[in-house]
């Protein structure tokens, strides 16, 4: 895209109605365009927040995942088809990210997201969407993003529910580790035991997107430090504030962070 939008007829055409927007406008966009995300997983949540974002014009996405497609992904991976099947995800996300939008630089790494590589995953990025199913990859996100001073935002689903929960740069309001402070098993399991519908990961992912644009943009607050818990089965939606936790071994001093 070029260096202002108000110079480029076809850009001007495409994101007409989200510049309409109070809060976006022409500023707002070029702020989407100047921006770089990393998006850590191709998956449930992965796909769609990329398919959303990309569509709205930020500027540099990066993806990490090394799964390959797999059918039962389909009901609610909804970047991939029947043909996909066996294929990389990353690969083919960001092929349909290319797609969707041509004037979206799209980076796909085939790997993981762990305290060896993500340093370099992180170099040029402004900010990180959390689409995992590891707390280990959380916790790693968590310590390395606080490091470089970067945000990054939470994300989980599973059966008919979901949560997501964005940490600013400074953890002010504390993080991950202040929310998990040890690396557990998940004795309930997860999507492969306990099951997952496909709108409800895609609600998450959604909140996700949308918070992502509201911290490039400032087209809304962005409630950092503050877990949302969705529960569509009986459409309850909590907000929970969270707390620093004191000696914490990420945000509170210490470098012992696992």
């Amino acid at each position: 895209m070029s260096d202002s939008i108000v110079n480029d007829d076809q850009a001007l055409a495409r994101y007409s109605r989200q510049m309409l927007v109070p809060g976006i406008d022409f500023e707002g966009q070029e702020q989407l365009t100047a921006a770089s995300i990393l998006i850590v997983g191709c998956g449930g949540l992965g796909c769609p927040a990329a398919l959303y974002l990309a569509a709205a014009g930020v500027g540099r996405i990066r993806l990490v995942d090394d799964d390959r497609v797999e059918l039962s992904n389909l009901p609610r991976q909804i970047a991939f088809n029947e043909a996909d099947v066996g294929a990389l995800k990353v690969t083919q996300l960001a092929e349909r990210l290319r797609d969707r939008n041509s004037q979206v630089a799209v980076e796909a790494i085939v790997g993981r997201f762990d305290l060896d590589t993500g340093a370099a995953l992180l170099e040029g990025v402004d900010i990180v969407l959390d689409a995992t199913d590891s707390q280990s990859a959380r916790r790693a996100i968590d310590r390395l993003t606080y490091r470089q001073g970067l945000p990054w935002i939470m994300g989980t689903a599973v059966q008919m529910s979901g949560m997501w929960l964005p940490f600013s740069a400074q953890r002010s309001e504390g993080c991950y580790h202040c929310l998990a402070p040890s690396l557990v098993t998940n004795a309930r399991g997860g999507c492969e035991t306990l099951g997952i519908v496909g709108p409800v990961v895609g609600a998450i992912a959604m909140a996700q997107a949308f918070t992502v644009l509201a911290a490039i943009t400032g087209c809304a607050p962005v409630r950092w430090g503050q877990l949302h818990l969705s529960d569509m089965r009986s459409g309850e939606l909590r907000h929970l504030q969270l707390g620093r936790r004191e000696h914490c071994p990420c945000c509170g001093g210490s470098t012992d962070a696992v």
